[in-house]
């Protein structure tokens, strides 16, 4: 993947193919690269297409575990573990690390759009300003 990919990203979520092992084994690598580039952005984990094997439900699958991720085993073909619960809980990660952020990037973010904010509250109290009040035309 891209560094642009994790640009202002706040939350990942990673996704792998209960039926196509190559992606379980690929965490491990995409992991590692979402770190270098976002160390601290809250990661779930799920194990999709569960709806093809539900016996997949009752591994153990210790990726998760081992750098206690939340985990969760859903199908997105027919809806099994409905996957409002895996983004309502992303949501809630996401927001509260981007309130709460210590990572550089973020910060630098977060000063860029303070100043963009400020910036732009200058020109409209500068256009104000130099309007002139229109007067109601007189009879």
């Amino acid at each position: 993947m891209h560094a642009s990919y994790y640009h202002k990203a706040h939350a990942c979520v990673m996704v792998f193919d209960v039926q196509w092992k190559v992606t379980y084994k690929n965490l491990n690598t995409w992991y590692k690269e979402l770190r270098e580039f976002c160390p601290e952005i809250p990661c779930s984990m799920v194990a999709n297409k569960i709806d093809a094997d539900m016996n997949v439900t009752q591994k153990s699958f210790n990726f998760a575990r081992k750098f206690s991720l939340p985990f969760y085993f859903v199908s997105a073909a027919d809806g099994t573990n409905t996957m409002l619960r895996l983004f309502n809980d992303a949501t809630k990660l996401a927001v509260a690390y981007k309130q709460n952020s210590g990572d550089f990037m973020d910060e630098v973010m977060r000063e860029l759009e303070s100043f963009d904010r400020q910036k732009k509250s200058e020109n409209l109290s500068a256009e104000e300003e130099s309007c002139p009040e229109e007067k109601p035309p007189s009879a």
